[in-house]
């Protein structure tokens, strides 16, 4: 057993011998663990140069410039969405008005166009009750021509004040520029208003009669002066007429008075009489006369015309024929604030052809009442 055993040792060291031959290559001692620092290998770069690790200063001086690059770039994004908003809200040049309302203006137009379309701006403020679109309105405009290249202050294409003739209509359609009438809407007497108008607003026609150019905006002063409603109507104690003539009984405001007609046969001459004395200045001979009414016929007592059922009082050229030749010869030289009954025979009235759309022959007698509202 011995023998075998040893044998069987001595096969055994030989088979592992055989197994692992001798290396013949050079030995190479690897490093341990220990000695494998960070700056001296990384498995991410074999055979890199090898780098120092950054000192402390050096990360804070880069992390101060990142910070004031940052805040920098804040502040120029700042600064320009600043220059933006600026740009698109920055006051344009506009026209600088001066003197008391009423009177009138004196103007500044600049040379640059204005920067917006179409700009209204309430200069004054005036009180008193809003002004309706039937309303009738009294007004004084001043108009002038703005041009990009202009060098001095231009000379009004209209101006009222100087005329001493305000213009007087209705509200919605005073002028014939609708930008400027639906301006006038809702406000109040005692108003001044600055509008600037471009050319397309305008209009060919109005632009054309002021001989502005195409190229030019219009600037408009407005001093509204009195707005008369539906419901204006003269004050005081109203006098007893003849028997022979209709009788008159007021309406509440704004509407139209009550007018009997006495039996009997009209007159042939024309019949004027004042019903209410009115404090005011005499109406003159071509004024615009502005007047509540109601008309009658006498044949039948029925309402052909009123101005309570157009919704407003009216104005009308006095003494200058363009009214039936009665209303010229009984409302020149009355007082404002005067009520008038006025009886008109056909050939003081509409003659004998009549009126037919008014439904009033070329023998009918009418009847008015007029409230004598002011006169301009």
């Amino acid at each position: 057993m011995s023998e075998v055993e040893g044998r069987e040792e001595t096969e055994t060291e030989e088979t592992e011998e055989t197994k692992e031959p001798q290396d013949s290559r050079p030995k190479v001692a690897m490093p341990q663990a220990r000695d494998i620092g960070r700056s001296e290998f990384t498995p991410h770069a074999l055979g890199a140069k090898t780098r120092s690790a950054p000192r402390k200063g050096t990360r804070k001086a880069a992390r101060r410039r990142q910070i004031i690059y940052s805040v920098a770039g804040v502040v120029v994004v700042l600064a320009l969405v600043g220059a933006g908003i600026w740009w698109e809200t920055r006051p344009a040049p506009s026209v600088k008005f001066k003197g008391a309302f009423g009177k009138a203006p004196s103007v500044s137009v600049p040379k640059a166009k204005p920067a917006v379309k179409q700009s209204v701006k309430e200069l004054i403020h005036g009180s008193g009750p809003k002004i309706g679109s039937n309303d009738f309105v009294v007004a004084h405009l001043a108009a002038y021509q703005w041009a990009a290249k202009s060098k001095k202050s231009p000379a009004p294409l209209l101006d009222t004040f100087k005329q001493n003739k305000p213009a007087a209509g209705t509200a919605n359609q005073l002028t014939g520029l609708p930008a400027l009438d639906k301006e006038i809407v809702g406000r109040t007497p005692g108003t001044r208003l600055e509008l600037t108008l471009p050319y397309k607003v305008v209009g060919d026609q109005v632009a054309q009669a002021l001989k502005l150019g195409t190229g030019d905006d219009l600037v408009l002063s407005v001093d509204v002066l009195k707005a008369y409603g539906k419901t204006a109507s003269v004050q005081g104690t109203q006098q007893k007429v003849d028997a022979k003539l209709p009788q008159v009984t007021p309406g509440a405001p704004g509407q139209a008075p009550t007018i009997k007609i006495p039996s009997g046969s009209a007159p042939t001459k024309l019949q004027v009489q004042t019903l209410i004395e009115g404090t005011g200045k005499a109406v003159a001979k071509g004024q615009t006369l502005i007047g509540q009414y109601d008309g009658v016929l006498w044949r039948t007592g029925k309402e052909f015309d009123s101005s309570y059922k157009h919704g407003a009082p009216a104005g009308f050229p006095i003494g200058v024929g363009q009214v039936i030749p009665a209303w010229d010869k009984a409302l020149v030289g009355k007082k404002i604030g005067s009520r008038v009954l006025v009886v008109v025979p056909p050939k003081e009235g509409y003659g004998s052809t009549g009126s037919p759309q008014a439904g009033i022959k070329g023998s009918d007698t009418l009847v008015f009442v007029v409230d004598i509202l002011d006169a301009i």
